[in-house]
């Protein structure tokens, strides 16, 4: 039911709050029905990129494909999941452990420079004694609040970095973390397709907020890695470029009627298409034939 209607000056003091999805559900149908959809999405993935570990990364995903299916097509029904989609995602806003620094604020001589792939080298892992937490995703990550070394975390890298792009260095390094463990591994799963959703919305984000929304999206993913990896996970790994094509793949998730399997499929291999990363083919790979 409608608690309290949402408007631009409160949409703050709603986020997260998991009794106002019917608001937000209204706020974001009145938003798409005033404005054209590419504009509420540029504005609204910066708002709710701090949370976007909403739900286990469902939030962030559901927009995701929302827009990958407007893109082929806008109709009514497109645009009810749009909204519904961005709904979900506020309604679950999770915030890690974190802040990106601005521009003017020094960063340390040797941190803060690095691409996603190295600064995981870095990264703090969450001690066994404090994964206490069991249960879903959101749960879990819940584990790294008060873990202090983690809050440095998302300012380890630098997310305006061209070549490659940041974004592609993510990607790719955690469809290689992704092979090195069980095919059902869910939340490192989930580490790539949220991560390919917000590759998918990047070019309706403005310019100038394209790195903090990129910052928060290492943030979560260094989460996943930090509260659920071993030490003998690593992300640097030789995939076989001689792989099943792309299309193979598809047509094995599609008859797999799984829809994990369909997402990192759909996901990898878009993400293979744009940088014909082995490592991508192989994470799909891993997943479809399991």
């Amino acid at each position: 039911a409608t608690r309290k209607r949402i408007n631009a000056t409160s949409w703050r003091n709603a986020l997260g709050d998991g009794a106002r999805n019917r608001d937000w559900d209204e706020w974001f149908t009145n938003e798409l029905s005033e404005s054209p959809w590419r504009e509420v999405v540029g504005l609204w993935v910066p708002r709710l990129a701090p949370g976007i570990a909403a739900a286990g990364l469902h939030g962030v995903i559901r927009v995701g494909h929302a827009v990958c299916s407007l893109r082929l097509k806008e109709n009514a029904a497109r645009l009810d999941e749009l909204a519904r989609a961005l709904a979900y995602w506020a309604t679950e806003y999770l915030t890690l452990p974190g802040k990106p620094k601005g521009a003017k604020d020094k960063l340390a001589k040797d941190t803060g420079k690095w691409a996603p792939s190295r600064a995981l080298q870095e990264l703090e892992r969450l001690p066994d004694a404090l994964r206490k937490s069991r249960g879903l995703i959101t749960t879990e990550l819940k584990d790294l609040i008060g873990f202090q070394p983690f809050e440095a975390a998302i300012n380890l890298v630098d997310p305006t970095a061209g070549t490659p792009s940041f974004m592609t260095d993510l990607l790719a390094t955690f469809a290689g973390t992704f092979i090195n463990t069980r095919s059902g591994s869910f939340e490192f799963l989930h580490a790539i397709t949220g991560a390919a959703a917000i590759a998918e919305m990047l070019p309706l984000v403005k310019a100038t907020q394209r790195a903090d929304v990129q910052a928060f999206t290492w943030q979560v993913n260094a989460g996943v890695f930090a509260r659920y990896s071993r030490d003998n996970l690593v992300a640097t790994v030789d995939a076989d470029p001689k792989q099943t094509s792309a299309e193979q793949l598809a047509k094995l998730a599609v008859a797999s009627g799984d829809e994990h399997t369909i997402k990192l499929v759909a996901a990898c291999t878009r993400e293979w298409r744009r940088n014909p990363d082995p490592r991508f083919l192989a994470a799909a790979s891993k997943r479809a034939k399991r």
